[in-house]
């Protein structure tokens, strides 16, 4: 990781300025209005460098620079305005809040049936009802009713929950920060004022910002010592489930999390580490159940009408084969998808279970918790069903807590490069095309880098 400043920061910020401005000037340029269809052949070819530029940008800034959250509002300020990049969810989250503020139950009526605001919902979801949960949903309706179910506007308005989970991120980033003795210009500069998260949550408008920034202010709840706050800290994660159901996946961590909080005051056994577990995670369940009943909608979202992530191909290498088997027919669709994702569950099972073996909680022994979570994490994408480029947003904001070894960093750094370089490729072609030509380069590199280590 860099430890160095550049001596010219406001060069790399107008430098990173208009690396965004390129991006946001590309897609208006190259939007049919507001309707759906692959970017022509011109439009990566402009933004996949811009992406590179910011990059580039922000790691010449390096984590000494005194204003990191400073750049991240100015390269943020254009991507308020620009319409959704990389994705079209936020056109979902429109539809699912129209349908909200109409009174009609978006677990039982398609995203398309949704007015005006349907017809720009994504072809893959169209005809599917709500994936979820009801705080979600909630939100989408008051964003919604806020901007008057402008097909514009009130995509562009679903940006305005994420502005308030930055805001909480980086207050929870700065305090784990201080909690672990790391440098919070580092924590920012790495965790909130990070290229990829600003063109996910803000450009992309992915509600996995708000999950996040929960998981985080849970963590900052689970590392003091006292049982109430790690009930809290389960409040919290089961507010984060309510965004998003994928919060859950950083249970277990943050039980580790916490458990290494408890074991620098000399409380060991496994039966202090069971009710280490068992105070959030019934506090979450709890949460989880009382937001998702209260809010009159309950469960739909496991509906079998909901909108299933292995139908689309994405990034994961278990949605290719999916693919593979709805596209030679080698059994009907149901079956291909059902037996795919119970393929997918349970081979995350068995690496969450390794994961533990390897660096979780013991009695005696906190393992390597933010490594546990962060991985924990990764499970999903690497085995799960679906795979998107803005999952690893999920990890970026920990990544500073996590201390990896040397060994670890260059490819941490290939992960950054190849996750920048994929979302304007996927734009123009399938992501598993995508994927083989960001490995060209990044294959490319790794080999230049060893043979220079050689010498």
């Amino acid at each position: 990781m860099p430890v160095r400043t550049t001596g010219r920061p406001a060069a790399w910020i107008l430098t990173g300025l208009l690396a965004v401005l390129l991006v946001v000037a590309a897609q208006f340029f190259d939007a049919p209005g507001l309707l759906e269809r692959r970017a022509t052949w011109w439009r990566p070819m402009v933004q996949l460098p811009a992406h590179l530029l910011l990059l580039l940008a922000w790691w010449q800034l390096g984590p000494g620079y005194r204003r990191p959250l400073l750049a991240a509002s100015i390269w943020s300020l254009p991507l308020l305005f620009v319409l959704p990049l990389h994705s079209r969810d936020a056109y979902s989250y429109a539809a699912q809040g129209w349908l909200m503020a109409h009174g009609q139950n978006p677990y039982l009526v398609p995203s398309g049936d949704a007015g005006t605001s349907g017809l720009l919902v994504g072809v893959h979801w169209f005809e599917t009802t709500s994936v979820y949960p009801s705080l979600s949903l909630e939100i989408f309706g008051l964003v919604a009713r806020l901007f008057d179910f402008h097909p514009y506007w009130a995509a562009v308005g679903m940006r305005l929950p994420n502005v308030v989970a930055f805001v909480v991120l980086a207050w929870a980033v700065a305090k784990l920060a201080g909690h672990y003795g790391v440098s919070r210009r580092l924590a920012w500069w790495w965790g909130v004022a990070n290229p990829i998260l600003l063109v996910q949550w803000v450009g992309g408008v992915h509600n996995d910002a708000l999950m996040i920034a929960l998981v985080a202010v849970a963590a900052v709840l689970m590392v003091r010592r006292d049982w109430w706050s790690l009930a809290l800290g389960g409040i919290a994660l089961g507010l984060g489930m309510g965004i998003k159901q994928s919060a859950a996946l950083a249970g277990l961590g943050l039980v580790a999390v916490a458990w290494e909080s408890r074991l620098r005051d000399g409380r060991r056994g496994w039966w202090r580490l069971l009710g280490t577990a068992v105070v959030p995670g019934s506090t979450t369940i709890v949460t989880f159940l009382v937001v998702s009943l209260a809010s009159g909608l309950g469960f739909g979202w496991t509906a079998s009408t909901a909108g299933n992530p292995i139908s689309a191909t994405s990034n994961a290498p278990l949605s290719w084969v999916a693919s593979f088997g709805r596209y030679h027919e080698l059994a009907e669709v149901e079956t291909v998808n059902a037996t795919v994702t119970t393929v997918s569950l349970v081979l995350m099972v068995g690496a969450i279970v390794a994961l533990y073996v390897w660096i979780g909680p013991k009695a005696d022994d906190a393992g390597r918790p933010w490594l546990f979570l962060i991985l924990s994490l990764l499970t999903f994408g690497a085995l799960g069903p679906a795979l998107q480029p803005w999952y690893l947003t999920w990890i970026i904001p920990f990544y500073a807590f996590a201390k990896l070894r040397d060994e670890w960093r260059l490819a941490w750094w290939l992960l950054l490069a190849g996750f920048t370089m994929l979302p304007p490729l996927q734009d123009l072609m399938p992501p598993y095309v995508a994927m083989g030509v960001v490995a060209v380069p990044l294959l490319g590199f790794v080999w230049w880098w060893r043979r220079r280590a050689a010498e």
